[in-house]
């Protein structure tokens, strides 16, 4: 069973998120978050394995949530889900130490591929993510 915590300040996202990944017999969400820090604290409590991180989110970035996880927490992996397709935004992320990212319109193609894939110790960059397009 594969554990993962959500990070997204939209409550929407999050909520469908989890469903869908519930629906995998293999996945199991075990805690959402709204910020980097929010993040930091569940990933302390629930030791995951597996950590969706949006970018845009207050006051501490996904960016700077996904830093200090490395840092702290190595064992965890964590996936950027964002809408940001620059490849800045790509690198941030992955320069952080993210093990992937997926642009947030291609969750429904790319999302359980990421989180299987990164499991196993890859790199998973989804859909349009190595040549920046949409």
């Amino acid at each position: 069973m594969i554990r993962i915590v959500i990070a997204d300040d939209h409550p929407e996202i999050r909520s469908a998120w989890s469903m869908f990944l519930r629906s995998h017999a293999n996945i199991n969400v075990v805690g959402e978050c709204t910020n980097g820090q929010e993040a930091i604290d569940t990933v302390r409590e629930s030791q995951p394995d597996i950590v969706l991180m949006d970018i845009n989110m207050k006051p501490i970035s996904g960016i700077e949530a996904t830093s200090k996880l490395a840092a702290e927490y190595p064992g965890v992996k964590v996936i950027g889900v964002s809408f940001h397709t620059s490849p800045v935004y790509i690198r941030k992320m992955l320069d952080a130490g993210a093990r992937g990212y997926v642009f947030k319109y291609a969750v429904a193609e790319d999302l359980v591929k990421a989180i299987e894939e990164v499991y196993k110790g890859n790199i998973f960059l989804g859909k349009g993510v190595k040549d920046g397009t949409k």
